[in-house]
């Protein structure tokens, strides 16, 4: 979106596309998410010398901070790229991770390509792992699969046809890389892609897990069989 002014009946817009081209078109109201920020003032930070950045709390792998005897994990955290995540599924996990280190278990690090995103909008959104941009930068080579949910007949059966799944993957090993995908349950489907990245699944493996008839999770079973060719149903 290249500009928003209010018009008489709503919000004039006005966008341009990849190649350039702009397009006009009017809503009744425009929501603007601008991203969130930490909330860190008044917390008495500077005072104890803990390393900031922009409001941030600076944390190592272990979620500790330069002050002995201090962590932190959640939004108001940062590491020393940028880039964590502001989900509330992915604070619970760091803080479960730093409990087990404070009472001295075991305790595995997050893989960060491994955190699902949702978008409660309409279609919904889900997303985990390397997008196919991502993946190539690298070096890996891509394969990809896409499988429209409107061919489904659950899709069809609910009357939400919109949308699709997209599986990035590893062309040489044939790993998952990545599931993306916009349409309706997505945000529930998003759990079945984000344990294929756990395990290390292949596109085969999920060709060969059965997906009950009729769900929308047929869709990801369909886009892989579409990585690896064809899918069966498209």
């Amino acid at each position: 979106m290249s500009s928003a002014k209010a018009g008489a009946n709503g919000v004039d817009l006005e966008a341009q596309a990849a190649d350039g081209k702009s397009s006009k078109l009017s809503a009744e109201f425009l929501l603007v998410a601008t991203g969130r920020g930490p909330v860190t003032s008044g917390l008495g930070a500077e005072d104890v010398g803990l390393q900031m950045d922009r409001g941030y709390i600076r944390v190592d792998a272990q979620y500790k901070t330069n002050v002995p005897g201090i962590s932190a994990v959640g939004d108001v955290i940062t590491f020393e790229k940028p880039g964590h995540q502001q989900l509330a599924h992915l604070s619970s996990a760091e803080g479960v991770i730093l409990a087990e280190r404070i009472a001295g278990h075991e305790f595995r690090p997050i893989n960060y390509d491994h955190v699902p995103g949702c978008t409660y909008c309409d279609p919904e959104i889900g997303s985990v792992g390397l997008t196919e941009a991502k993946a190539k930068e690298r070096g890996f080579d891509v394969q990809i699969g896409t499988f429209k949910f409107g061919v489904l007949g659950r899709a069809k059966i609910a009357g939400e046809i919109e949308g699709f799944v997209k599986i990035v993957a590893d062309k040489k090993y044939d790993e998952i890389l990545g599931v993306h995908m916009i349409g309706p349950r997505s945000t529930e489907l998003v759990a079945e892609a984000t344990l294929a990245l756990r395990l290390e699944c292949t596109v085969e493996e999920l060709i060969r897990t059965i997906h009950a008839h009729p769900t929308m999770s047929e869709a990801v079973g369909e886009a892989a069989h579409a990585a690896h060719g064809a899918a069966i149903h498209a």
